[in-house]
């Protein structure tokens, strides 16, 4: 009789076991899901003079089957003027389908550019806001596989041109030493990118007449 009760306990204590261990791996699926179901946002500062204006996030390319999306939105003030800078592109087999920027000074629609695909060329680019009103529709016929912004998210090896979502148009980019990168933009300005292991760490460029760094913080570095 005693060794019927110590079997019965033996396979009630195993029972018991299995199915802690079993809510265990289900806890442990959820929240490796929920974790991956997260994308990184690397946060840069915005200095001037040695002195942080304001911030960049770079969002996580949310990739699905053959889809990428990057995103990125800063914000930043200087003396008298304030503003807010925003990209997003959307890439099918890695080729660009969309691309919106928009630039806000002030609270006030500064320009906006709209890169779209469309049937009877590659792609057809709308200006609109304060700069942006007076310019005309243009038309590219070529196909496009680098943004600038898609800088933050890539060393562009081997790369040679990069589309501007901002001005609509193509910017020869080049190599100068390992890691660093030029990038000639349509304003006659011209954005130095730094990479340390295959990530942007730095890029140095100029914003309404003012020398400014954007520089990765690790430190602010999130899940969202």
């Amino acid at each position: 009789m005693e060794i019927v009760v110590d079997t019965l306990n033996i396979i009630m204590m195993i029972k018991h076991s299995t199915m802690k261990f079993s809510s265990f791996l289900i806890f442990t699926a959820g929240l490796l899901i929920s974790l991956i179901g997260k994308a990184q946002v690397n946060t840069y500062d915005v200095i001037v003079a040695g002195r942080t204006i304001g911030s960049l996030r770079v969002f996580g390319n949310e990739a699905k089957n053959d889809t990428e999306t990057h995103r990125i939105e800063s914000n930043f003030k200087v003396l008298f003027y304030s503003g807010k800078y925003a990209t997003q592109t959307d890439f099918v087999q890695g080729k660009l389908v969309s691309a919106v920027s928009a630039h806000h000074v002030n609270g006030d629609l500064k320009e906006k550019t709209q890169t779209k695909t469309s049937t009877k060329s590659l792609y057809e680019i709308w200006f609109s806001g304060e700069d942006g009103d007076d310019k005309p529709k243009k038309v590219f016929n070529a196909p496009i596989n680098n943004t600038v912004t898609s800088l933050y998210y890539k060393e562009p090896l081997n790369i040679s041109q990069v589309y501007s979502e901002r001005y609509g148009q193509m910017c020869n980019i080049k190599k100068v030493s390992e890691g660093n990168y030029s990038v000639d933009l349509p304003d006659g300005k011209q954005g130095i990118y730094s990479y340390k292991n295959g990530q942007c760490k730095e890029v140095k460029t100029d914003l309404a007449g003012f020398k400014l760094r954007i520089v990765l913080n690790e430190g602010k570095n999130s899940l969202k």
